[in-house]
Order: C-alpha cells, then sequence, then structure tokens
C-alpha cells in the first residue's frame, strides 16, 4: 500500500456515466515526494464581476505604509480576510461611459472606445481568462468555466452587458446561470438522469451514492490522513446537494401555491438570491478543489443590472437606478417611474448597502476557500480570485480610480494584506502581470 499511487486526475465513477473529482490527496504523488515536501498545487485565476460601480468609500481600506490597518465601514465582512487581499488602487481603462462597452471588455486591454463596441457589438480581442484558458485548460476536464447570475428587468438578453468572456472580438464563451447544471457538468450526470417527479425528495439521485463503491475501494488503500481529506470534501459535496434539493422543493411548492391563487403570473418564484448565489460560488469552490479547472469567471450581475433590492432593509428601487444616486425624482430613463427618494444622500446610503451585501457574499466564497486545507496551506492560498468593477462611480460612469481586489497568494507569488497604488495606470499591466502567474 505504500507504494500505491493514483493520478491527480483520477474520478471516482459510478453507473450511468456520474463521476467525481477528488481534492489533492498524499497518494497522488510518489513516496519520495511524499516525504520531501507536501504536494504543490496548481495555482487557479477566477475573475468575479461587479455591475453598475463601485465608488472609493465602499471598498478602499485604510493603509499604512501600503499595509491595511483599517476596512472601509461598507466592507467589514471581508475583515477577517483583509490579509488574503491585495487592494489595487489608481488602475484605469479607456471604456469610460459605456455600460455595454465597459462590461464586455473588463477583461480585454486594450480595447476600442465604449461606444464604439456598443455599436459595432465587437470587443476587439479575446479576454484575459481565455488567454490563460487556453495555457492551461488541456491539464483539467475544462478549461474554463463561466456563471453568471440569473438576469433580471431590462438588459438581460443584451450580448455586451452579458458577457465578460470571449474566444474573439465578436464570440463570448458560453455562460451557465444554473447551479444545478453546473453541478451535472462536474460530475458527469444529466438533465434526464435527474427528471423525477417535483413531489419526490430527494429530487435527484445523490452523485456520491453513484460512486460510493469506488469510494470504498479506495479508502482501503490510502492512509487516515487522505481518508480525512476524501471524507471531508464528500460531506461537503453532500451538503451542496441537500441544499439544492432543499431550495427546489420549496421553489415549486410556492410556484405551485401561487399559481393556484392567481392566473397568469409566473409558474415558479425566485429562490433567495443570496442563497442562490452562495450556490453559485459553491460551484466554483467545487471545480477548483477538484481541478476541474483552473480558470472560471463570475458575473454577479449583467451590467447595467435593474435587479430590484427592496429585499435589502433601507434600500428601495433598481440596481442601476440607484447607482445614479444624484437623480432622486424617479422620473429619468433610468428609473421605473414609480420609486423616488427624498435625497441624494439617502440614495447614495442605498447604493452603499447594496454593495456591501455583495461584498458579503465575496467574503462567504473566500472564506469557504480558506477553509479548504491544501498542501502547506488552503485552497485560498492558492488562488488568485480578481473582483472588481469596470466603474468607480455608476453616477458619473468613472473609469478612473477602478476598484480591484484580488484574493489569494498565487501559490506564494503575491503577498496580501497590501493597498498598492499605481496612480493612473492602464489595467492592462495587472492583466499581464496576472497572466504570467498562471506561466
Amino acid at each position: 500500500m505504500n507504494s500505491w499511487t493514483i493520478s491527480r486526475r483520477t474520478l471516482l465513477r459510478g453507473a450511468a456515466g456520474s463521476a467525481l473529482g477528488l481534492p489533492l490527496l498524499d497518494v497522488m504523488q510518489p513516496n519520495s515526494t511524499r516525504a520531501a515536501t507536501a504536494a504543490t498545487p496548481p495555482i487557479r485565476l477566477g475573475c468575479l464581476y461587479m455591475p453598475n460601480g463601485m465608488p472609493a468609500e465602499a471598498w478602499k481600506p485604510t493603509a499604512v505604509d501600503g499595509r491595511v490597518t483599517q476596512m472601509s465601514p461598507w466592507a467589514t465582512a471581508l475583515g477577517p480576510l483583509q490579509n488574503d487581499i491585495t487592494f489595487v488602487a489608481g488602475l484605469q481603462s479607456p471604456a469610460e461611459g459605456s455600460h455595454p462597452g465597459a462590461g464586455a471588455t473588463w477583461l480585454v486591454r486594450p480595447c476600442p472606445e465604449g461606444d464604439r463596441i456598443s455599436s459595432s457589438k465587437n470587443v476587439g480581442s479575446i479576454s484575459m481568462d481565455q488567454i490563460v484558458a487556453r495555457a492551461v485548460g488541456t491539464r483539467t476536464p475544462f478549461a474554463s468555466i463561466e456563471l453568471l447570475a440569473r438576469p433580471e428587468g431590462s438588459f438581460s438578453n443584451s450580448l455586451l452587458r452579458n458577457n465578460i468572456s470571449w474566444r474573439n472580438g465578436t464570440t463570448p464563451v458560453p455562460r451557465e446561470t444554473d447551479p444545478r447544471a453546473v453541478f451535472n457538468r462536474l460530475t458527469g450526470q444529466s438533465d434526464a438522469e435527474q427528471a423525477l417527479d417535483a413531489s419526490a425528495t430527494p429530487l435527484r439521485q445523490s452523485v456520491l451514492d453513484a460512486v460510493l463503491q469506488d469510494a470504498r475501494s479506495m479508502r482501503l488503500r490510502i492512509s487516515a490522513a487522505d481518508r480525512h481529506k476524501v471524507d471531508e470534501y464528500l460531506e461537503a459535496v453532500r451538503g451542496v446537494e441537500k441544499r439544492m434539493d432543499h431550495l427546489a422543493i420549496a421553489k415549486r411548492r410556492a410556484a405551485r401555491e401561487r399559481a393556484a391563487q392567481t392566473a397568469g403570473l409566473p409558474a415558479e418564484l425566485p429562490v433567495d438570491h443570496a442563497e442562490y448565489l452562495k450556490l453559485m460560488f459553491d460551484m466554483m469552490v467545487l471545480a477548483y478543489w477538484t481541478d476541474s479547472t483552473r480558470v472560471a469567471t463570475f458575473m454577479l450581475d449583467h451590467e447595467q443590472s435593474n435587479r430590484y433590492f427592496n429585499f435589502l432593509p433601507g434600500v428601495k428601487g433598481m440596481w442601476h437606478a440607484i447607482s445614479h444616486w444624484q437623480d432622486i425624482s424617479g422620473k429619468t430613463e433610468d428609473d421605473d417611474g414609480k420609486t423616488s427618494w427624498s435625497s441624494r444622500e439617502v440614495k447614495y446610503q442605498q447604493y452603499l448597502k447594496v454593495i456591501r451585501y455583495h461584498h458579503e457574499l465575496f467574503g462567504y466564497f473566500l472564506g469557504r476557500l480558506r477553509d479548504i486545507r491544501e498542501g502547506d496551506g488552503s485552497l485560498l492560498d492558492h488562488c488568485m480570485i480578481l473582483y472588481g468593477a469596470p466603474f468607480s462611480d455608476g453616477n458619473e460612469h468613472s473609469s478612473v480610480d477602478l476598484p480591484i481586489m484580488i484574493a489569494g497568494k498565487a501559490g506564494g507569488r503575491l503577498k496580501p494584506g497590501r493597498l498598492l497604488e499605481r496612480g493612473g495606470a492602464p489595467t492592462e499591466g495587472m492583466y499581464i502581470s496576472m497572466m504570467d502567474i498562471m506561466g
């Protein structure tokens, strides 16, 4: 047993094509390597996109001699993670003034001017994440994974506002909005295999049940430390499955009740938005943990999103309208015609609350990565997660001093806990550095 090893790309396999990747285990490397050092995990790249801008006070921390000493009052949820994040201030882009242009070219530099992109629908080039995917994607089952929060409101079908990953100047990479579809993709299960009656529980056969025999066989041949890693990982997968089933059951029950009472309304109610986003983040964690991919992007919403945030205490109206915080009448072309605000300060505070809500979810994602042990540290230590927006102020559409945070240590290549001032430099320099780190 001491000489037995398996490949890093070993899968647990079950009936009907089910398959589940594994976390990094000691048994995946030769004994001599195991004795010398812990396995060196790969670096994962993530790009998390926030629409409608992010003013400096909503993200920029206080720093002394470049070291972060205090988080923004609107980013306190990231406080426990401040030493895991590099904050980059002073970067700028040329796409100022255009929602579709700024969104579509967030990862494309240099790029045409925003207005020209809007008319031509040509972003000019391949996006940074796809350049990386071409370089490292052959080492994993999926070259990259692209996620997008389910669009809501106007611009939901806009090509430019709903895509940040591009194969070339005119072709976006297909993105996924359903966490169950992502889970099925990662585990090799088709939608047809999961089609059960709406009243049945569970709503799907657990992928763990499908691969259980293979998992039991492997556990007999691995060390106690590896068994602990596998058990922790499988328990996390089981937890995700249970949450997806719970949300699906509640969603179908509510839809039936509402359909019985009111004719002509949508057949389904949306699930809780925060829980939905957390599941999408969990899919990224699962993809990284199993080395199913090393490149992932996630648009937390489409650019110029008109999602209503009335579910947040003290907030009313649509996100894009709220971001134009200097207009309070509720009668501009950005408004719904029925929501107004008492003052600019009140509306601005609501804008910051929406951003804080997303910071909290970003903190959830980073916490999940940090809690998973890998190699000589955590999964987060071997990640490089870009988080930002194409505008520094949604009202002005300003692309100067862009909000940029990079979480993780990239396998020791980054030293977080700092605020780096870049004094007006273009963003492409940072992207080139990130691509260099990814090889």
